[in-house]
């Protein structure tokens, strides 16, 4: 990769957002976890079903296949051969639909462990669907999925028990019965730019009282990226009785509007949560963090920059840098990354920096054809081949690159007053923490109350076992943002900052 545009696309949609380590005959998964997809959703109180919550998932306005829409959940423990994992989960429907059930691999082949055809009726009932694992599978590799991609009716569901072995129906039932959501889920919807409605979960803390509690607003990094990717993250912090807020990016999941990598769009967007969130009774407007990474870690020091009030900002993995310079910086290093020497790098960032330079400026079509065939001509005298030249200047003359102009995260990162936890992995190839890291620290030094932590052995993702940090371990590594290292820093440290102000600890 030679620029952040494409940088932060996932592999699986599933391993954006994968729940906490929970598989135990004593446990359940509370429906927060759940991953809707291909239809509308929504998070929702419900008694009738343990745990008080529910996901409802609207019938498709044209039906698809099966799998078109529904939710999935992923198994987050290693599977040994022959061994026997059952999911026994809560679900309805509007009106008797049946739904298909499996407990699957993720792409390509989707190979299903089992499946089963179930019957839903208006009542809330337990269905258990079980498989046995034909060679060992590693951990997060497996979902139960439950797809309605037919149903002509709403389907809802509730909590999720994975079982190994052959556990009789009252272990089962002992399972639920004892069953205490740490938190409960709730949809919410906030208007942003006109003709922009969008929506986000809203994650609040059981068993720490009624409220009003300190919340994490978590943004997310560059990609069409919806609601998922915090999940371990969220999960701490929920524990410690802070709520949580993830949203879907405009044009994306249940957000209205058109999908567009836009910085300023984007700040908006994230400001437009935390007025919302302000408003609501069971938050404390006067304590309010914001979680951004990569992309992510840029806007909230945006934020930040224009609301002091707020009480905290940890980045994780975001650029520090301002406009042209930045970018050039930013390509300069990513080829040098990539075992590029500097004889050869150095022509083609210049002649990177001079077309985007001159898309900035609004150039005549007639400069910008001249100016790509340079580039191009760069990347081959580099060694690319013509294929690889035309590729690397798609992922440079980009939309969100015209305007590099509009990157200020390095003045904003000058402007906060508030604590500032800023987070890198030395082994991120993208961004790079020895030039990042002390770029953080010379933007922060007149801030007393800011941190700066490069974590050994970590990659862009935040995920043990690294090798190389490049994007292809992702799927190999477990969940996204799933370091125990880094998510007890930043919990710790929100901890700290959040407590009430007569001083008590979270």
């Amino acid at each position: 990769m030679i620029f952040s545009a494409s940088r932060y696309t996932l592999c699986c949609a599933l391993l954006a957002a994968l729940p906490a380590p929970i598989v135990a005959p004593s446990s359940a998964i509370e429906v927060g976890r759940w991953q809707p997809y291909g239809a509308r959703f929504t998070y929702q109180r419900d008694a009738r079903v343990p745990g008080d919550n529910a996901l409802r998932i609207e019938p498709r306005d044209t039906p698809g296949e099966t799998w078109s829409s529904g939710a999935g959940l992923v198994i987050p423990a290693p599977l040994r051969a022959g061994a026997r994992i059952s999911a026994t989960f809560w679900a309805r429907a509007e009106r008797p639909v049946r739904v298909t059930a499996t407990i699957q691999g993720g792409a390509p082949a989707y190979r299903a462990l089992s499946v089963s055809h179930i019957d839903l009726t208006p009542r809330w009932r337990r269905y258990t669907i079980a498989g046995v694992t034909p060679r060992d599978l590693a951990a997060y590799s497996q979902s139960l999925a439950v797809q309605a991609g037919r149903a002509a009716a709403a389907v809802s569901l509730g909590p999720v028990a994975f079982l190994q072995g052959q556990p009789d129906a009252a272990s089962v039932r002992d399972v639920f019965a004892g069953f205490r959501a740490r938190s409960v889920a709730e949809d919410v919807r906030v208007p942003s730019d006109a003709g922009v409605v969008l929506a986000g979960t809203l994650r609040t803390p059981t068993g720490h009282g009624t409220g009003p509690f300190p919340l994490a607003i978590l943004i997310q990094g560059h990609g069409p990226n919806g609601r998922g990717g915090y999940t371990e993250l969220s999960d701490r912090l929920l524990a410690y009785g802070i709520a949580t807020l993830e949203y879907d990016k405009r044009g994306i999941g249940a957000s209205t509007g058109t999908y567009d990598e836009d910085l300023p769009a984007l700040t908006r967007d994230a400001t437009a949560w935390v007025t919302a969130m302000r408003h609501r009774a069971a938050i404390d407007g006067r304590r309010i963090a914001l979680v951004g990474h990569s992309q992510g870690g840029v806007i909230a020091p945006a934020v930040a920059a224009s609301d002091p009030s707020i009480t905290a900002v940890v980045t994780l993995a975001g650029s520090v840098g301002d406009g042209l310079p930045y970018l050039r910086r930013a390509i300069h290093h990513q080829m040098i990354a990539a075992g590029l020497s500097e004889t050869v790098v150095a022509p083609v960032v210049d002649a990177a920096g001079t077309l985007l330079q001159a898309r900035s400026d609004g150039d005549e079509a007639g400069t910008i054809v001249r100016l790509r065939k340079a580039l191009t001509d760069r990347f081959e005298a580099a060694g690319f081949s013509h294929r690889e030249a035309q590729e690397a200047l798609s992922l440079i003359d980009v939309k969100e690159a015209w305007h590099a102009d509009e990157m200020r995260s390095a003045s904003d990162l000058r402007a906060l007053h508030m604590p500032v936890l800023a987070v890198f992995g030395s082994k991120d190839p993208l961004v790079i923490a020895s030039e990042e890291a002390p770029e953080a620290q010379r933007a922060l030094a007149n801030n007393p109350r800011a941190r700066v932590v490069v974590l050994e052995g970590l990659s862009h993702w935040f995920q043990e076992g690294a090798q190389t940090g490049a994007a292809e371990e992702v799927p190999k590594l477990g969940a996204n943002l799933g370091s125990p290292r880094a998510v007890s820093l930043a919990v710790d440290w929100l901890r700290a900052i959040l407590a009430p102000a007569g001083g008590k600890d979270l």
